[in-house]
């Protein structure tokens, strides 16, 4: 299950949607990196209330209820939100290779950030599924539905190549 920033009651105030396209696995072990990335989506819904000048995306561990940060996290975990047209206001956002150095269950979460004339501010965020990190799991292999996802997102400018995706395979 993904959660995600809501609407409040009085009708959506979202500026941009976030969706991941990459989940990361379900089961890792502590201390080992995870080859395959994490990669959200991020697209405008309507208007931004502040024209924004850039987007950037920091991924971070949670609690497994997601109430409260975790230390255990490191890697590439701050993305600009990229895509064939250059660092733009809608695109992917990819973090990895990430590595879990505590033994639990956690979320990832993904906060959106937006830079603009009146400073930097979140706009929105979307958590993970619980990730069980404990000693002796197996490392995570890419599934073909995100073989195939990945291969999409080569043009993306987002750090992805037929090579990586080979070793992804091969590991």
């Amino acid at each position: 299950m993904v959660q995600s920033n809501t609407a409040d009651a009085g009708g959506s105030s979202r500026e941009y949607g976030i969706n991941f396209e990459i989940t990361p696995p379900t089961t890792v072990s502590p201390e080992i990196f995870i080859s395959l990335p994490v990669v959200v989506a991020v697209r405008p819904v309507g208007a931004p209330r502040v024209p924004t000048q850039q987007l950037v995306a920091h991924i971070s561990l949670r609690n497994e209820a997601g109430t409260a940060p975790s230390p255990g996290l490191t890697g590439v975990v701050t993305s600009s939100v990229r895509s064939s047209s250059g660092n733009t206001t809608s695109g992917y956002a990819r973090f990895g290779p990430l590595k879990f150095t505590q033994a639990g269950r956690y979320r990832l979460r993904v906060m959106l950030g937006a830079a603009s004339s009146d400073g930097v501010s979140t706009r929105e965020y979307v958590d993970s599924g619980i990730i069980t990190v404990q000693a002796g799991a197996a490392p995570p292999r890419p599934t073909p539905a995100q073989i195939a996802k990945l291969q999409t997102l080569i043009p993306e400018n987002i750090d992805i190549t037929v090579a990586d995706i080979a070793a992804w395979q091969a590991a």
